[in-house]
């Protein structure tokens, strides 16, 4: 009597363990919207344990994990969910995401491709897979997935602010300040979208306009560091040397640890030839960031002009050790070590410098100079007629390009 009485029960028991896992669900669903992770996991890895061939539990489960900071079981979970169904694209893309939060874009990037393919739809998905494309210097593609996330969602600023990344690493400068323009009628609070779009207009050589974008970033934010150096740029890039120098200086007021402020201060007051001073700011910009390679070129020429070819080498080295295809640091290291007195490693740096500036004859030129000194009339003879040659085409390309304005 007993064991008919149990095995009338169990079915009743398996149905109301199936019937309490939706209700499990909700009341999950309603912790995890209260911020409550900790109390929605436990729900779910009971609802879990009652459906354990649910790849969205076990994908709400690894999410759960993940918000509390618990990655490696996250990422068996979202494994466990792609094993019970290869095509459960929330579970790729939180696989994804969660190595993209590591800093592993190699092992995201597959994933998140896996995601989109089986959700097309989801401009989400494509914005994740557009940040991972930037972050292993892949802005086409980057471009290409945001292209379709801003159309499937043309009101997401994040996609547009995203897109004018991608595009201006492109150099394509007109449209990503179009993305940005977008951006910012979307989020006019998004500040770095605003710098970005002015930097875009200081670009397109429209620096009036710029000017009121980085002026709306300060009324906003009196001590935007970005739109104080931004303006100082614009007035540079205008030939208003002093005025740009105010704003550098106005930047370093709120932040003096600024390489950038730094680094184009030096720039304003070597424009108005005070290189001594020039030379402090370009040390300081160094100082406080050692990766810099504009700094040291920057620093060597005016050191250059302040009769220390030695000091030049060694910042034209310091320049090309961290940006191997420097060629206008090849150029210079070629011009220090040849006013230095040593003529093989001048040689070695201009052609170095020939080959990464083919349009420029001045490599070709120094070159000539450095093979006459060593008494090669031939190669001389060779080097300056090909600097000949290559001025001789740029002023016909000039020419060509003015006629073709008329």
């Amino acid at each position: 009597m007993l064991r008919r009485l149990l095995c009338l029960a169990l079915p009743a028991a398996i149905g109301l363990l199936a019937q309490s896992v939706p209700q499990l669900r909700r009341q999950a669903d309603a912790l995890k919207a209260k911020g409550d992770a900790a109390g929605a996991l436990a729900l779910t890895e009971r609802a879990a344990a009652a459906e354990p061939r649910s790849a969205e539990l076990q994908d709400e489960a690894g999410f759960l994990l993940a918000v509390l900071g618990r990655s490696a079981e996250a990422k068996t979970r979202f494994d466990r969910a792609i094993e019970l169904d290869g095509r459960y694209a929330a579970a790729y893309f939180h696989l994804g995401v969660t190595y993209w939060l590591e800093k592993d874009p190699n092992r995201a990037i597959p994933l998140l491709q896996s995601a989109v393919r089986l959700a097309p739809d989801s401009a989400d998905y494509r914005l994740k897979l557009a940040l991972a494309f930037l972050e292993v210097s892949h802005p086409q593609e980057s471009v290409d997935e945001l292209k379709v996330a801003t159309r499937l969602q043309p009101g997401n600023a994040e996609a547009w602010n995203t897109l004018g990344i991608a595009l201006q690493q492109t150099g394509a400068v007109r449209d990503a300040s179009a993305a940005y323009a977008k951006a910012v009628e979307l989020a006019s609070a998004n500040l770095a979208a605003r710098n970005s779009y002015g930097f875009m207009l200081v670009q397109l050589r429209e620096p009036a306009q710029a000017m009121a974008q980085f002026n709306k970033v300060l009324e906003l934010d009196p001590k935007n560091t970005a739109a104080l150096i931004n303006i100082g740029f614009t007035w540079l890039q205008k030939g208003e040397f002093q005025k740009a120098e105010q704003s550098f200086r106005a930047a370093l007021r709120i932040d003096a640890g600024s390489a950038v402020a730094h680094y184009n201060l030096g720039l304003s007051l070597k424009q108005q030839d005070q290189l001594d001073e020039a030379k402090t700011e370009f040390l300081e910009a160094i100082r406080l960031d050692g990766d810099l390679p504009e700094a040291h070129y920057t620093l060597g020429m005016t050191v250059w002009q302040l009769g220390d070819p030695d000091e030049t080498a060694r910042q034209m080295q310091a320049a090309i050790a961290q940006r191997p295809e420097y060629g206008q640091a090849h150029y210079l290291l070629g011009s220090a070590l040849k006013q230095k007195g040593d003529l093989p490693g001048a040689l070695q740096a201009l052609r170095s410098a020939a080959r990464l500036l083919p349009e420029d004859p001045g490599p070709y030129n120094m070159i000539g100079q450095v093979l006459r000194i060593q008494g090669d009339a031939e190669g001389s003879k060779a080097a300056f007629a090909e600097g000949a040659r290559i001025k001789a085409k740029k002023e016909a390309e000039q020419v060509q390009a003015l006629r073709q304005k008329k």
